[in-house]
């Protein structure tokens, strides 16, 4: 196997590497703030949603991810032992509101799939229930044909 003396090299790598975390770390965290809102946009529109909570949990969830790489940006520019504070309060609070939603959402997936059974039934209790009275219309207007027919 050849070795490589890439000093020279990695300095470009590097560079590279720098500019493409800022960019991503930018576009992330537009992302990531960008998403509660639109969440909460749903949630004005949607009156009878059940478990709203929950959506404010991924809310939190998010704008926290966003946070993180927001700070990260920071470090680009200034590193300091402040930056390093508020990057690991950023982490920290990321890490537990992260680890309380997924616990969150272990208990909650068993009652969402509850409720979307329930209104799968519902629709379809509704749906037959139309389906019969226009069953029962179209037997009874050809039963009253049938007699004017026979003159009964």
């Amino acid at each position: 196997m050849k070795s490589c003396d890439c000093v020279g090299q990695t300095q470009w790598l590097h560079e590279e590497l720098v500019k493409y975390q800022f960019i991503s770390d930018i576009l992330i965290s537009l992302a990531y703030f960008c998403i509660p809102i639109e969440i909460i946009y749903f949630m004005r529109k949607s009156a009878l949603l059940p478990y709203k909570w929950v959506l404010l949990m991924f809310g939190a969830f998010i704008v926290l991810c966003g946070a993180t790489h927001f700070v990260n940006l920071w470090t680009f520019w200034k590193h300091s032992k402040t930056v390093d504070v508020v990057l690991t309060v950023a982490k920290i609070s990321c890490a537990v509101v992260s680890c309380a939603t997924a616990m969150m959402l272990l208990h909650i997936i068993p009652h969402l799939q509850i409720n979307v059974r329930e209104l799968f039934l519902k629709n379809h209790a509704g749906e037959l229930d139309r389906l019969s009275v226009k069953a029962g219309e179209f037997f009874l207007n050809k039963s009253e044909k049938l007699d004017k027919e026979m003159g009964i």
